[in-house]
């Protein structure tokens, strides 16, 4: 008995609630009856022991049921616990497109904000990075350790690329056999990219074509692109010379997530896309693997030995509607909130369930009404999905969602005419007004970082082509230098003449000195010979003083630290791992794709 606990004692307050009832069915039996006592008893019938029979078996009953609720535990027992099997891959891109700022400050940044806090919210299974460009490479194995990951995320960017471009498929590729070489055969695969052309999409479907692989896709930029601003602050320019404006394809995206049974959303200022994303791929959808290694105690519950004994008194109630009323009372608060497991609802009920509780994408599956689909697919990020679902609506409502959408995926000439009709039809509608306004501003934005854009690309084209003239000036001076005649050879013969003069005289003079020299004394020759010739001092000079002020600068333990902390610097290091990974397979094939 000294292991004997309640596991859940809160029932034991429901005692208070029991004697109060006693208490007064024993009042009642003594003031409430349908004969006057006397009456009774003159006529021989005594229903006392009748009821104070009743008072007892309720009053049992009671305090089993209380007590069984309660949940008595004498002993423990030890059960098996199961670890989560489920894996799953990001894939970053680093194309130099990444550094585009039509997302400030740029889609590269974003990407790394967006990637860190999805490892944060993949707490179970094993999680794998890779980063690809003109071809793809580990930047972590599997593991289940996101925080290393984690601490990767900061140092990636195009410059660690052994080759530039961008080939998608081959990353997802490389995504599926790194899960197979760990013995999985389903996961899933996030991808965070940019763009994705028509012919990646086609080998990326042909890799995904059944099989139980499922690609989500977070779209980083907008399908009006930007400029590709380098780190030295220069924008990217093609062979010809212009300048490189990188657009994101939605449209591809869509579709191969689509395809897949996988998920797309575009980036949002917000944490919905990465919820969205987190909420798909943390559920566990097979076994998962025995941990032998740990344990779980658990408290074995005793409590269902005393149910048999609530069974004779529940027949006894059965025939007066007590049973059937109290399951009618007890059943919708026991039901379960997962509406999946209630067969009482239909497709349509267990997703507005669904809906309500926040859990959007399933929600949008369930869905038959494709207005109501849309909206779901709204409220999880998937806004193309939504357009796709929306754009049959009739009603106004649909037709203002339908706005709402093109609105969030940056379609502004198809939200305007849309929110314009749902005015035309309710011209009270206040909600309709101010969306109205706000894309209107941002189409006014938009068009004025396209001017911008523009005017950008003009001036970088005439300074490359002040350039151009610049240096075809140098060249022409060059050759002009190169084409002058020489002097005359008699100015020649003049100026060798003056030079035959001045040697004469030199070898005169030097004679002389040499007779003076001679005369003096050794001690004298010493001290000559031992000062410094002016120019040997004003070319060592500057050197001495330059090393003696790094010196006075710099202490030798701190240039130590210095050298060591370059060595261990986290960017280098994963450069020459990206280095060796590239080293020992083939090189990628040319795409024509640069960035």
């Amino acid at each position: 008995m000294s292991d004997f606990r309640f596991l859940y004692p809160e029932w034991l307050f429901m005692l208070l609630p029991l004697v109060t009832l006693v208490v007064w069915l024993l009042k009642r039996s003594h003031t409430k009856t349908l004969i006057a006592p006397h009456l009774a008893k003159a006529m021989g019938l005594d229903n006392s022991s009748s009821r104070s029979t009743m008072i007892t078996i309720i009053t049992i009953s009671g305090f089993l049921a209380v007590i069984a609720l309660a949940g008595p535990s004498f002993t423990a027992s030890e059960r098996p616990s199961f670890t989560n099997d489920s894996g799953r891959v990001l894939v970053m891109d680093l194309s130099m497109s990444m550094y585009a700022n039509d997302i400030k400050p740029n889609r590269l940044t974003q990407a790394k904000y967006k990637a860190s806090d999805l490892l944060k919210q993949w707490d179970e299974g094993s999680t794998g990075l890779i980063a690809y460009a003109g071809d793809a490479y580990t930047i972590s194995p599997m593991t289940s350790d996101t925080h290393t990951i984690l601490s990767q995320i900061p140092n990636l960017s195009p410059e660690l690329m052994p080759f530039q471009g961008a080939n998608a498929a081959k990353a997802v590729e490389h995504a599926i056999n790194m899960m197979k070489n760990t013995g999985l055969s389903h996961g899933d695969l996030v991808l965070i990219t940019d763009d994705i052309d028509d012919k990646e999409a086609a080998s990326i479907e042909q890799l995904l074509d059944n099989t139980k692989w499922r690609l989500t896709i977070l779209g980083v930029g907008t399908r009006s692109g930007a400029p590709i601003q380098l780190s030295d602050g220069t924008l990217l320019k093609s062979d010809s010379g212009q300048t490189v404006v990188a657009k994101s394809n939605f449209s591809n995206m869509s579709k191969i997530a689509r395809a897949t049974q996988g998920l797309f959303i575009p980036i949002q200022l917000n944490n919905s896309d990465i919820d969205a994303i987190s909420d798909l791929t943390n559920e566990v959808e097979t076994t998962s693997k025995l941990n032998q290694a740990n344990q779980i105690t658990d408290r074995v519950n005793n409590g269902i030995w005393l149910v048999p004994l609530l069974l004779i008194p529940a027949l006894m109630m059965f025939r007066r509607g007590a049973v059937f009323a109290l399951l009618v009372i007890v059943t919708p608060i026991l039901t379960t909130n997962n509406a999946e497991a209630s067969p009482w609802l239909n497709d349509n009920q267990q997703a507005k369930k669904l809906f309500d509780s926040q859990k959007y994408t399933q929600a949008a599956q369930l869905f038959e009404n494709k207005e109501w689909q849309g909206i779901a697919e709204y409220e999880a990020g998937d806004y193309v999905a939504a357009i796709e679902s929306l754009k049959g609506a009739q009603s106004t409502k649909g037709k203002y969602n339908l706005a709402n959408a093109y609105a969030q995926n940056r379609d502004f000439d198809q939200a305007i005419e849309l929110y314009e009709k749902v005015l035309a039809d309710q011209p009270d509608n206040e909600d309709a007004k101010h969306n109205l306004d706000i894309v209107k501003q941002q189409q006014q934005q938009q068009q004025q970082q396209q001017q911008q854009q523009q005017q950008q690309q003009q001036q970088q084209q005439q300074q490359n082509s002040a350039d151009n003239s610049s240096s075809e000036q140098q060249k022409t001076s060059q050759s002009e230098q190169n084409s002058t005649p020489k002097a005359e050879p008699s100015e020649k013969e003049s100026e060798a003449a003056q030079t035959d003069e001045q040697k004469v005289a030199r070898d005169e003079q030097t004679s002389q000195s040499k007779g003076q020299t001679d005369q003096s004394s050794p001690q004298q020759q010493a001290n000559q010979n031992e000062q410094p010739k002016p120019n040997e001092v004003s070319k060592q000079q500057p050197q001495e003083v330059r090393q003696q002020q790094g010196t006075e600068n710099i202490d030798p333990a701190l240039r130590k630290l210095e050298q060591v902390e370059n060595a261990r610097d986290p960017s280098r290091l994963l450069k020459a791992q990206l280095i060796l990974q590239a080293k020992a397979k083939q090189p990628p094939e040319n795409t024509g794709k640069k960035w």
